[in-house]
């Protein structure tokens, strides 16, 4: 499974990263970048700058990543303002970002790099209310493309001065995250074909994940992996079976992973099993709720 949770200092490059990164120490901001376009460069991918402050952590002596300006001439390296992106990619729709970063992955890999490692500062659309909706739906829709191993990885950063619950929002659709404090106690995210649902939900968090599957794609098949849940109560399950009960209704099976015993005692004892008769399958030898 794909490295998970919060995370204190920056991971070693790996292919399918999705890391949120929330800053608010410009020092340490401009450190972790580089350190992440450096790990690409290592592994052999070309790097992808997006927005005013992501590329502004290029300026100056940069010894992680060498001579900036040769990777630019060269093509390891490009850059691109936030109006840029909108002006090459269009407005911020999750289907139409999803074709131009994977566009941008092929073309990297058509030209001998290894894949495409992207940093972008997506504060300034996280800060209009406006776009939170369509955002939250590119970053899940983007974890499903890193996830699919198409060789695209990405650290998206935002400020810490952005509304809390905006960034629990985004943080709960990364696999992993750096934050102060606890924006956010689950991860939703992709892996070998499958949602994983990890950490814990309950009736505080349960409106926000209901919102979250809701923005997920449709697939013949969809499978919930939740063996990395610790603690699901009556409101998060009942999340779960609306989800369920929703793609269910549109002929598209759902089966449920990992699951522990209570939680599935829990599902049948709520009538849960009539109005979503999902699959369940390899339950938890140890049951939590």
């Amino acid at each position: 499974m794909r490295a998970h949770g919060s995370v204190v200092e920056l991971p070693e490059a790996g292919p399918a990263d999705h890391l949120c990164w929330v800053h608010d120490d410009d020092a340490a901001f401009d450190l972790a970048v580089r350190a992440f376009l450096a790990g690409g460069l290592a592994r052999g991918e070309r790097l992808l700058c997006v927005g005013e402050r992501a590329i502004a952590t290029l300026a100056g002596a940069a010894p992680d990543l060498g001579d900036v300006g040769a990777l630019v001439t060269r093509g390891a390296l490009e850059t691109m303002t936030v109006e840029e992106a909108y002006a090459a990619a269009g407005p911020l729709v999750a289907d139409r970002q999803r074709a131009f970063y994977d566009a941008a992955t092929r073309r990297a890999l058509a030209d001998g790099y290894q894949g495409l490692r992207v940093v972008a500062d997506l504060s300034e659309l996280a800060a209009d209310p406006a776009q939170h909706e369509q955002l939250l739906r590119w970053e899940h829709a983007a974890d499903e493309l890193m996830a699919s191993g198409g060789g695209m990885s990405a650290m998206c950063a935002h400020r810490s001065d952005l509304p809390p619950a905006l960034l629990g929002d985004v943080l709960s659709v990364h696999p992993l995250g750096r934050a102060a404090g606890s924006p956010t106690p689950y991860r939703l995210f992709f892996d070998d074909g499958r949602l994983v649902l990890s950490g814990s939900v309950d009736t505080f968090t349960a409106g926000r994940l209901a919102a979250q599957l809701a923005t997920g794609p449709s697939r013949p098949h969809t499978v919930l992996d939740l063996s990395t849940l610790e603690f699901l109560d009556v409101a998060g399950c009942r999340t779960l079976a609306g989800w369920a009960s929703d793609l269910l209704s549109r002929g598209v099976p759902v089966e449920i992973r990992g699951a522990s015993t209570l939680v599935q005692r829990m599902w049948r004892i709520l009538g849960f099993d009539g109005l979503a008769p999902v699959s369940f399958s390899a339950p938890r030898s140890t049951p939590r709720g």
